[in-house]
């Protein structure tokens, strides 16, 4: 019996010291420590250029930074659109030391997040010269306003503003746009070109009636302003139809007879009394033909002329006054 006890005592000291012995081992046994980055490989946590790039090697990294800082910019204008690579602009990035810092980064301390900048630079003339080729493409030239003939009554036809390419802004907003790693579209700026006629600058319109022997006078806005008594050509010298303009205005004018048979052997006749163009002088776009004044008024509202629009003096005082080089003359039947 007392055998018995001394055996059952030696096996729970046994029992329990396997425990402690196995604690002990515990303590005992080193730490083990996260494996460390193989060599020629990124540390996880770094980027370059905003490119996460942990785990790749240098030329695994270059190409994605390569493709994210050299990738293409989209540009629009209205809804036309183009997309062309950073590198075909003279975009250059530096990317050789920012892969050395990379690689070294998480070899001796903790990375959290780690981004590492690329520099870039543009080079030449190169995003200059493609903004200006999309110029031509872009350009909408502007449309003067002018008249019409519409049953013998002139009508406005609208003025239409153009545009062209802002090729400053349009260049420096690209150029900024190729140094953010996030590019969206960009919306080129323009610039609206005013039209050297507009609505508001037409001048006043002419119609000349050679059947009814009269001249309406048209505002800017086609509105009928005035009617006056005419003499046109005989039928001999004919008053020439069609769409004409005053090119020249000429007050108390010389007359100088033309080359003609009608004028033949006659002489020049200065300004006053007599004089066979009155007082004033509005030639037009037909060589030789214009409105002007007469002394002879018992010739208004015939076919009496050599082929000028004649009026009386007073009336065609007044119409100096009102129409100008440019305005338009419609001789109509």
């Amino acid at each position: 019996m007392l055998w018995s006890r001394r055996l059952l005592a030696a096996v729970a000291v046994v029992a329990l010291g396997a425990p402690l012995a196995a604690a002990y081992a515990s303590s005992t046994k080193p730490v083990e420590t996260a494996s460390p980055v193989p060599a020629g490989v990124i540390a996880p946590g770094v980027s370059v250029a905003g490119v996460p790039v942990g785990g790749m090697t240098a030329s695994q990294a270059q190409a994605w930074i390569s493709q994210s800082v050299l990738g293409e910019v989209t540009v629009s204008v209205g809804s036309q659109t183009w997309t062309v690579g950073a590198a075909a602009l003279g975009l250059h990035a530096y990317i050789t030391r920012p892969l050395r810092i990379a690689l070294a980064e998480g070899r001796t301390t903790a990375v959290d997040g780690k981004d590492i900048p690329v520099v870039t630079r543009l080079q030449g003339n190169a995003l200059r010269a493609w903004v200006r080729s999309l110029a031509p493409q872009v350009k909408t030239d502007p449309v003067d306003a002018s008249f019409r003939l519409v049953k013998s009554v002139p009508q406005v036809v609208p003025d239409v503003w153009g545009r062209r390419l802002d090729i400053p802004n349009a260049t420096a907003a690209i150029a900024a746009a190729l140094k953010q790693p996030d590019r969206g579209p960009i919306a080129l700026p323009m610039k609206v070109v005013k039209p050297a006629v507009t609505a508001r600058s037409l001048p006043p319109a002419l119609v000349v009636d050679r059947t009814l022997h009269r001249v309406t006078l048209y505002s800017k806005r086609a509105k009928k302003l005035r009617i006056l008594g005419v003499a046109v050509g005989q039928s001999i010298y004919p008053t020439p139809v069609g769409r004409f303009e005053i090119i020249t205005k000429q007050a108390n004018p010389w007359w100088y007879p033309p080359n003609s048979a009608w004028a033949a052997g006659e002489k020049p006749v200065p300004p006053g009394p007599g004089n066979p163009l009155g007082t004033r002088w509005m030639g037009i776009s037909s060589p030789g033909v214009g409105l002007h004044g007469t002394p002879d008024a018992a010739s208004i509202g015939y076919s009496a002329s050599h082929g000028c629009i004649r009026m009386r003096i007073p009336d065609a005082e007044w119409l100096f006054t009102h129409v100008r080089v440019g305005s338009p003359v419609w001789i109509i039947h």
